[in-house]
């Protein structure tokens, strides 16, 4: 199964996290009201965007939205960038104005024609998805792209999907892996997780299992749920032996499914998840467990009405193919499928300096550069 969840996917991710990650509150330090408000009459911009922040948060003042971003318009006009910005999202939320996503796409590019890059970040994802603006996949890339060049992770991880799907720049699965490692080494979940699918499937790197593996255990130090499940697939069903381990790709599963229901405060339980629980206890040597985690996966593929018809008919397939391996007391690995030729590597990894990984049988040089096409 191919269980990498496509750029595409990735990008919708980053740009839902590139939203979570905008700064809504003041980071400066406390002062007083009074004298924040002279200041602000007087015009410093500064104070007026302090002071139009804590009237919308209510920090520290009485809470008036609509006072507060006629304060943050003021700065705003005076070319205060993150004033500008914050009127962006203010307009886009529909927070103390009526919402507008034109004019936040406005006020957007405003600061992102200054240089800001939470600005360009915000803009691109407008153009990507067409709201406030007409869809244009190249604008988008654009601006990913300038944002991207000031180091900024989520704009470096959204550049580096457009660059592996080609969408609105010339694709370069070469390039996108070095932007994903670039964000990666700035501790951003998605980038470490698109670099290790790249590794795992030898897309714009030569495969490379250790690295692969390195780089999921990096991410699954985080609390993303989905992360700890790659993780466990990885170490359950890797095509190198001895990288396998089933017992901790057992505990990274239990992980993994706690941390999806609590983030979703249910018992929700994806099928995508238990398919990995089911793959992991198989590779513990557990596959009366396994089959009852496999066939649980497939109930639940059954009653997913959103899924495409095609894609549902392939996952059950593959489902049913596991189910009939446990079944024989036999765990499931992935085959190696060819990767692309004339890959690179990139000398800018260290990952393998810093993760504790084992070492990995030596690989026939003249193999095809290939792997798996892996998990979430």
């Amino acid at each position: 199964m191919n269980r990498a969840f496509s750029s595409a996917f990735y990008l919708g991710c980053i740009l839902v996290a590139t939203f979570m990650s905008q700064p809504l509150a003041a980071q400066t330090p406390q002062v007083d009201e009074n004298e924040l408000r002279e200041w602000a009459d007087r015009g410093d911009a500064d104070a007026q965007f302090e002071l139009g922040l804590r009237m919308i948060t209510g920090e520290g003042v009485k809470k008036n939205l609509a006072e507060g971003v006629k304060s943050i318009e003021k700065a705003a006009k005076q070319k205060h960038l993150r004033a500008q910005h914050i009127l962006g999202t203010l307009h886009e939320d529909g927070i103390g104005v009526k919402k507008d996503l034109a004019k936040a796409a406005e006020w957007y590019k405003s600061s992102a024609d200054l240089g800001f890059a939470l600005s360009q970040s915000s803009l691109a994802v407008l153009y990507e998805q067409g709201k406030g603006v007409k869809k244009d996949p190249a604008k988008a890339a654009e601006w990913f792209k300038k944002a991207a060049d000031q180091n900024h992770p989520p704009s470096q991880t959204a550049y580096a999907s457009k660059l592996e799907r080609g969408d609105g720049v010339a694709k370069s699965t070469a390039k996108a892996a070095l932007w994903y490692l670039k964000a990666a080494q700035q501790d951003w979940v998605p980038a470490m997780t698109r670099l290790a699918n790249l590794y795992y499937t030898g897309q714009g790197v030569p495969v490379d299992y250790r690295r692969a593996g390195a780089w999921y255990q990096r991410a699954a130090r985080s609390e993303d749920p989905w992360a700890a499940n790659n993780l466990a697939w990885f170490l359950a069903t890797c095509p190198e032996e001895n990288l396998h381990n089933g017992e901790t790709a057992v505990l990274l599963a239990r992980r993994a499914l706690k941390l999806v229901a609590e983030a979703a405060q249910s018992d929700e339980q994806p099928y995508e998840m238990i398919d990995t629980m089911a793959a992991a206890l198989a590779r513990n040597g557990e596959f009366k467990e396994a089959e009852l985690w496999q066939q649980r996966s497939l109930i639940m593929l059954k009653e997913d009405s959103e899924l495409p018809q095609d894609d549902q008919q392939k996952l059950k397939a593959e489902f049913e193919t596991r189910l009939k391996l446990y079944m024989k007391a036999t765990p499931f690995a992935e085959s190696e499928p060819k990767g692309e030729e004339e890959t690179e590597p990139l000398p800018q990894d260290t990952i393998l300096q810093d993760e504790d990984m084992p070492e990995s049988k030596p690989r026939n040089k003249t193999a095809p550069k290939s792997s798996r096409g892996t998990v979430v």
